[in-house]
């Protein structure tokens, strides 16, 4: 701890590298160094002023240029693992413009230039290959304005929590069962609506009749089908399950019934709002294992068992 404790004391301020164009810039101007004090030559110690001279700026100009950046990170109200996730960077500079900015954390975007005064939110692509809370600590900005000799770079210290929900995946079994278990089946006594065609849709729900709006799959619900409760039951492959319980999730918010979960003691209630769905989505994301399930009277709902 003491250790880490001096590394933050002693960290320099900023990073910094030479880029290409620096390298040579340097071997040139140690040539110059050496053939100068070798030679006595004033134009040489003329020409090695002007170059240290030029480097000064360009260390003062680069400083300028990140020294009075804010950044910070800004979520998506939906992160589903497997998936693209637009993640927002809000970053302001106050004081003046900037330009030529990179940022560097899960991916590196490039910024050309931010102007001066309220910010801009800027997006980038990110994949998350795995549900859960994901940590998303620090993250850099550099420049290698104005003259690209070096690329300076400084660290803002965020601690940005993501919570990634469980890949949708289209249902391939459940049981469902009407108001107290009466009528156990596939649920699909009548069509609810239409969605958009996903890969593994079995060809028996495909609308076919309505290929001149594209490939559309139907959905189906069972006689009590307004509502509509999600029962994750003990066995099978866990991720799997989470998944197809994170599909039936969105299909019932798109259809506009009112739905919940029920996994290990965690019951949700009956609701159809945004909030509703992104508090199970989130439940989801963070199970861990599967046990039995809380027993609560759900009302008049079709309860769906996977």
């Amino acid at each position: 701890m003491r250790l880490k404790h001096l590394f933050k004391i002693f960290k320099p301020p900023r990073g910094f590298r030479l880029t290409k164009q620096g390298r040579i810039f340097f071997v040139f101007l140690f040539a110059i160094i050496v053939i100068s004090m070798l030679t006595g030559n004033n134009l040489l110690f003329l020409i090695l002023a002007f170059m240290l001279s030029f480097m000064i700026v360009s260390g003062i100009e680069s400083e300028r240029n990140i020294r009075y950046l804010e950044i910070e990170r800004v979520f998506p109200a939906e992160i589903y693992a497997k998936s693209p996730s637009r993640i927002g960077y809000y970053m302001r500079n106050t004081k003046k413009a900037s330009d030529r900015l990179k940022i560097h954390d899960r991916d590196i975007l490039k910024v050309p230039y931010l102007p001066k005064g309220p910010g801009e939110i800027l997006y980038n692509d990110c994949f998350f290959e795995k549900r859960g809370s994901v940590r998303l600590g620090s993250l850099t900005v550099s420049t290698t304005f104005p003259y690209g000799l070096f690329e300076k770079s400084i660290t803002f210290e965020l601690d940005d929590e993501a919570i990634v929900f469980p890949e949708p995946l289209p249902l391939l079994s459940a049981t469902s069962t009407g108001v107290e278990d009466v009528g156990k089946g596939r649920g699909s006594d009548s069509i609810s609506h239409v969605r958009a065609y996903v890969p593994g849709d079995p060809g028996s729900i495909i609308a076919w009749k309505k290929m001149h709006l594209g490939l559309l799959s139907r959905v189906v619900e069972g006689g009590s089908g307004m509502k509509g409760i999600i029962v994750l039951m003990p066995g099978g492959d866990l991720e799997n399950k989470l998944s197809e319980a994170a599909f039936l999730v969105n299909e019932f918010f798109k259809a506009g019934s009112q739905f919940g979960l029920v996994v290990n003691s965690y019951f949700s209630g009956l609701g159809n709002s945004r909030n509703h769905k992104i508090g199970i989505l989130q439940e989801l994301a963070r199970v861990e294992s599967i046990g039995e399930p809380v027993k609560e009277a759900y009302g008049e709902a079709k309860i769906i068992y996977l």
